[in-house]
């Protein structure tokens, strides 16, 4: 008879377990389906839509057809929420999320649509907000394939494709003021061409907005430099690919750039034939965000003995 009664406590404790995951898994999913748009608009400032949402177990919250601020589209997101969102009031917390195809189109002249997540400052994401903010926590993000077009005037500037990357941070989760280590590896689309050229981005971020990272691009077409090559290099130069190694320091003030570039395969303007020798430079490149200014200080250059031996 204790036996029985052993066995009737233990399965009644299992189902009482079981009963309890599938009632915070409703709950979770239910809240999350209803909070996920408002809360997101509330907290970051951005105009958000959502084609298509559900849930799947494990717990996953599928979104597809995002569009954020008539600027970024994604074809998918899936977000791992923790169980233990259920119980926190207006505190989610995310073990991952994994971002699929998302395209960023960004015209010259038009930023405002990124001026809301600028609202992602130091203070941004802890328990001290309002009441009428969530608190959001996550583990890591993830991106795959993803696109972002720089356009001018008169069509695509620069465009970077099938693009992936990675943001985690050292800590339990990502959180606003601590830092955040990222990883990004992608292709510059050259125009007029079906080749890509390979670019990678790793550095780190902090919550003042910070960055330090080190930039290497491969053998791009510098006509793929849209902006840059029409303003400083298309009046003299007709062809050439370059590779470039910078390292970047990046505060909200400005930006300062070590930059070592080579350009082969060089044909200038006036030129029927390539150059014997390829061009090379290191500079500091500077910019003032607040006065748009540019500055290139400590320029080494092989140029004026390649212009003499063209001579």
């Amino acid at each position: 008879m204790k036996q029985f009664f052993k066995k009737t406590i233990y399965l009644s404790a299992i189902f009482i377990i079981i009963g309890l995951i599938f009632l915070g898994y409703a709950y979770t999913a239910r809240n999350l389906k209803a909070l996920v748009i408002s809360e997101l608009e509330k907290s970051f400032g951005t105009k958000l839509s959502i084609a298509h949402m559900r849930m799947s177990f494990p717990l996953c919250l599928q979104l597809k057809g995002v569009k954020i601020n008539d600027t970024i589209n994604i074809a998918k997101v899936y977000i791992y929420p923790s169980p233990a969102s259920a119980f926190l009031k207006k505190t989610f917390i995310f073990s991952s999320i994994k971002i699929l195809e998302p395209v960023i189109k960004m015209k010259k002249g038009h930023y405002e649509s990124f001026t809301a997540f600028r609202r992602l400052k130091n203070d941004t994401v802890r328990p001290a907000l309002k009441d009428s903010k969530a608190v959001f926590f996550v583990s890591r993000i993830d991106v795959e394939n993803a696109t972002v077009v720089y356009e001018e005037e008169d069509g695509i500037g620069i465009e970077l494709v099938k693009i992936d990357a990675n943001l985690k941070s050292p800590y339990a989760y990502l959180i606003a003021g601590r830092l955040l280590n990222f990883n990004v590896s992608g292709f510059v689309k050259n125009k007029n061409s079906k080749i890509l050229s390979p670019l990678r981005v790793q550095g780190w971020v902090k919550g003042d907005y910070t960055v330090k990272a080190r930039l290497r691009i491969q053998d791009v077409g510098i006509e793929a430099l849209g902006p840059v090559y029409q303003k400083y290099i298309k009046q003299k130069v007709e062809k050439g690919n370059l590779n470039l190694d910078s390292k970047i320091l990046v505060s909200k003030n400005d930006l300062k750039a070590d930059c070592f570039c080579r350009i082969n395969d060089i044909i200038l303007k006036d030129a029927v034939s390539k150059l014997s020798m390829p061009l090379m430079a290191s500079f500091i490149l500077g910019f003032d965000f607040k006065d748009r200014a540019v500055k290139i200080d400590n320029l080494k250059t092989n140029l004026f003995s390649l212009l003499f031996n063209k001579s």
